[in-house]
């Protein structure tokens, strides 16, 4: 049919001018046509949104994944939400997207270029371990064309 529809108990994200996006759970269910969207926030106030529809969440199994790639929806709300679940609970700074590696600054030292982590990451694949820009520089090491003396 292709005509846009949500269902109450939906999850989606929504502008908001201090969060940048917010969590809100569609309170009645929308067709097609209807002038506004029915939606709770997760204070629990209630709102009625008219702007476009707005972006889905994923599902919570998905939440702080290592790549990006594995959401169901790669949006930006998503991907803002993923690098800061991941950053502000697993102090993780790298997350890849596929095969770009994706780093927040943390404004700190963290001890995570020691040499023991160096070793940790030669000869794993780019997915074995968590992400790392060790990682990236192994595998694109890997790929590197072999040179013959003649």
């Amino acid at each position: 049919s292709g005509s846009a529809e949500l269902v109450t108990g939906a999850r989606v994200w929504i502008p908001d001018c201090i969060e940048v996006w917010r969590v809100a759970e569609i309170t009645r269910s929308y067709k097609e046509g209807d002038a506004v969207l029915h939606l709770r926030l997760e204070d629990g106030s209630r709102l009625k949104h008219s702007l476009n529809l707005p972006p889905l969440c994923n599902p919570d199994c998905l939440s702080g994944t290592n790549d990006l790639v594995a959401l169901s929806y790669l949006h930006e709300p998503a991907v803002l939400h993923s690098l800061r679940q991941r950053f502000l609970e697993a102090n993780a700074i790298y997350t890849y997207c596929g095969i770009i590696l994706v780093a927040i600054n943390p404004y700190k030292p963290l001890p995570i270029y020691e040499e023991e982590v160096i070793y940790a990451y030669s000869g794993h694949e780019m997915g074995d371990m968590d992400p790392h820009i060790f990682a990236l520089a192994e595998e694109a090491y890997k790929q590197m064309p072999l040179w013959e003396v003649h």
